[in-house]
């Protein structure tokens, strides 16, 4: 853990909630949605992880969590300050932030790491659109995406 990351435990009841609410997703997903996941980690798997990352800056940021299932893609995962910020999930320490061309045309305002490890979740950092466009490489023939090196993130204090 770098000095600038920021520990976020849970409780056994909100692992719970983060369990729930990331199968929920994934159930409703498979109902009304075409799945183009590139990763290889289990569907509902990564559902989960997604919603714990929410949860997550949701708790440092003292915002309520979106617990919504609706039928239609939606980059926004919190909503803080009048932004909207979309969390990328991890199990991969030192991880990259990717994001499909979506992003590019439908930007979040944020962008904010958090690494899942157990019972918590470290936050790495943010960025804004502008800074992961500038900075991010375009990867991927067939579904073009963009890496961000976690070394441009930012602290997550100086989202404060």
């Amino acid at each position: 853990m770098k000095p600038t990351d920021i520990k976020i435990e849970f409780s056994r009841h909100e692992l719970m909630i983060c369990e729930l609410f990331g199968t929920l997703r994934r159930k409703n997903a498979m109902q009304f949605n075409v799945d183009r996941q590139v990763s290889l980690q289990n569907p509902y798997e990564m559902d989960i992880d997604g919603f714990m990352g929410e949860f997550a800056v949701a708790k440092f940021l003292n915002v309520m969590v979106d617990t919504s299932i609706t039928e239609k893609k939606n980059p926004v995962d919190l909503l803080w300050n009048g932004k909207t910020i979309d969390v990328k999930s991890t199990r991969v320490s030192n991880a990259s932030i990717f994001v499909t061309e979506y992003h590019r045309t439908k930007p979040c305002n944020l962008y904010v790491l958090a690494t899942l490890k157990n019972d918590a979740a470290i936050l790495s950092g943010w960025i804004d659109s502008d800074g992961l466009f500038k900075h991010a490489e375009a990867v991927g023939k067939d579904h073009p995406s963009y890496r961000l090196d976690h070394k441009y993130l930012l602290p997550m204090t100086a989202m404060k």
